[in-house]
């Protein structure tokens, strides 16, 4: 059996970890960034990756790396800074060149998986949001991914769109940090964080490229979190506890918007099949305590 291509544009941590979960036999895999010597700098396996130098807004980069066509095209982008034109250039940018790019090809790609973010849901408050809510972007951050995923989903049809929640795991320990630094969100109003093991994230999006491979037609988007939204009070009082330290450890407040609480159903992603690994906070937290030592 031929090998299908994949090509991970903007491939990152995300697109290199999901290279070392393909079965090799069954994919060649192409991972495009600027600068690829930054990759393989940081351990990303050569062996995994077949490292390309291109640039993801240029339509003409686009085209020369497919002249022998892609199978599957996974675009998982993050801004250089956090920026309006930085958000710009990551996601508008991107989308606007493979937009113009994979229709001229001779042969378009079966699927193209673009990643986005919850953040495009400004709203809060206990309502629980799901594919069906109009998000409301509460800035430009969430304004700029909705931008995006319209542009790349109104170009090439067969775009399937997943807003990511927070993803955690294993280099991805941003709140573990915060919590050995004595940090903590306010208890009153709740601030409901949604969170996914970058374990599932990845899980998700193979479970989609296998499905889809197999005559599966996946929906149009996603929400890729895990089942169970919790205070973001409520988890690190957790966190806390089985981390060894006492619940007066926490003595820092750090004020957060309300804004960023919100309520996220995962219903999508499992009436689709996929069987979550870690599908709440403390089974995740848990096993990346434990794989901490």
């Amino acid at each position: 059996m031929e090998k299908e291509k994949l090509w991970i544009f903007g491939c990152g941590d995300l697109g290199a970890r999901l290279a070392l979960r393909l079965n090799r036999q069954e994919y060649s895999i192409y991972g495009v960034r600027r600068n690829p010597l930054v990759a393989l700098a940081t351990k990303r396996r050569a062996d995994a990756v077949n490292w390309r130098r291109g640039d993801a807004t240029s339509r003409e980069d686009i085209e020369r790396l497919l002249t022998d066509g892609a199978d599957v095209i996974l675009a998982t982008f993050t801004p250089d800074e956090h920026t309006q034109s930085g958000y710009y250039r990551a996601y508008i940018d991107t989308a606007n060149a493979l937009a113009e790019a994979l229709p001229n090809l001779p042969r378009p790609p079966r699927l193209l998986i673009w990643v986005s973010s919850t953040r495009v849901y400004g709203q809060s408050g206990e309502q629980l949001l799901d594919e069906h809510t109009p998000p409301i972007p509460s800035g430009f951050q969430g304004d700029t991914l909705l931008a995006a995923e319209e542009i790349i989903s109104n170009a090439v049809p067969t775009t399937c769109i997943v807003r990511f929640a927070g993803i955690y795991g294993p280099g991805r320990d941003r709140l573990l940090s915060q919590v050995r630094a004595g940090r903590c969100a306010p208890p009153q109003p709740p601030q409901f964080s949604n969170r996914i093991h970058v374990d599932d994230s990845i899980g998700f999006l193979i479970h989609l490229m296998e499905k889809q491979k197999r005559g599966w037609s996946p929906e149009k988007l996603y929400i890729g979190a895990d089942c169970m939204p919790v205070p973001m009070h409520d988890l690190q009082q957790w966190l806390v506890k089985a981390m060894g330290y006492t619940s007066a450890h926490l003595r820092e407040i750090v004020q957060t918007s309300e804004r960023r609480s919100k309520k996220l159903s995962n219903q999508r992603m499992l009436d689709s099949g996929y069987e979550m690994k870690y599908p709440n906070y403390k089974i995740g937290y848990s096993a990346l305590l434990e794989s901490e030592g």
